[in-house]
């Protein structure tokens, strides 16, 4: 019996392959037709000590499978962004000034994406290697993680999912140097979805925003030209950059470089 017990792999917990605990994700947080949210954005600017943060109001439409749309609610901006079928397309002030979405703004990926080969060619995109799955703690959670550790107690592109719950709760992506870490806060029942109320966002391990959902509705019937990428593209011209005044080139080198937590969605 000692023999056995010893063998390689004997007397070990059970550790699912990355496709079949994605599948155990979304068939715990399952998928709706579609969704209807208004959230409230905090964004952190730490840099400037006279502001604390700049609120953000915005409406998030889902619509199933892979369908996103997020409007930002104000009277003085008009902006919004659609990212369907894994393409992605921003418009600010009647303008497309954006294909490549924000890295921030990734933690609507574990939101939307309700279907596990989506889930895994996405976060496979955001740089985790999907070969690797293991047990960590996370604070006192006990948790499988998707993604390989370059570096011993160093955070490393991964998909953190409590094994008891098979909640997503932090979600870790690197790009072009900058390291975002998300965190997935109070996972509520809507009928039979599951969502999270609150999301941490913290920029090289400084906190850069709070999303905290106000409200939440399940819906369908939304327009199929409000996730028409195509039709989007042929409605507003394109970023000249030459032709931008002083702000919006301002707004579309932060959204790119991430220097000035404030201006980034003024």
């Amino acid at each position: 019996m000692l023999f056995f017990i010893l063998m390689p792999g004997m007397g070990e917990a059970f550790v699912p392959q990355a496709p079949h605990l994605l599948h155990l994700v979304v068939e715990k947080i399952k998928q709706p037709v579609g969704i209807e949210a208004f959230q409230i954005k905090k964004i952190f600017n730490y840099q400037d000590t006279q502001t604390i943060h700049v609120e953000l109001k915005e409406k998030l439409i889902h619509v199933y499978p892979n369908r996103l749309r997020a409007e930002i609610i104000s009277d003085t901006i008009t902006s919004f962004s659609v990212e369907s079928d894994f393409r992605f397309v921003k418009v600010k002030d009647g303008v497309i000034v954006s294909h490549d979405k924000p890295l921030v703004d990734l933690y609507t990926d574990i939101l939307f994406y309700r279907d596990h080969e989506s889930l895994l060619n996405q976060i496979r995109a955001a740089g985790i290697d999907t070969d690797k799955v293991t047990f960590k703690r996370y604070n006192d959670t006990i948790c499988y993680v998707i993604g390989r550790s370059l570096a011993k107690g160093k955070p490393f592109a991964s998909l953190w999912i409590e094994k008891d719950t098979v909640f997503p709760i932090r979600y870790v992506v690197e790009k072009n140097g900058l390291k975002v870490e998300f965190l997935y806060h109070n996972w509520q029942r809507f009928s039979k979805t599951w969502y999270p109320m609150q999301v941490s966002i913290f920029l090289d391990n400084q906190l850069f925003a709070m999303v905290d959902m106000k409200s939440l509705d399940l819906k369908s019937g939304f327009s199929a030209s409000l996730f028409d990428i195509e039709h989007i593209e042929r409605l507003y011209p394109r970023n000249d950059p030459g032709s931008l005044d002083e702000n919006s080139k301002q707004v579309d080198e932060l959204d790119k470089r991430l220097e000035d937590f404030k201006k980034l969605y003024e």
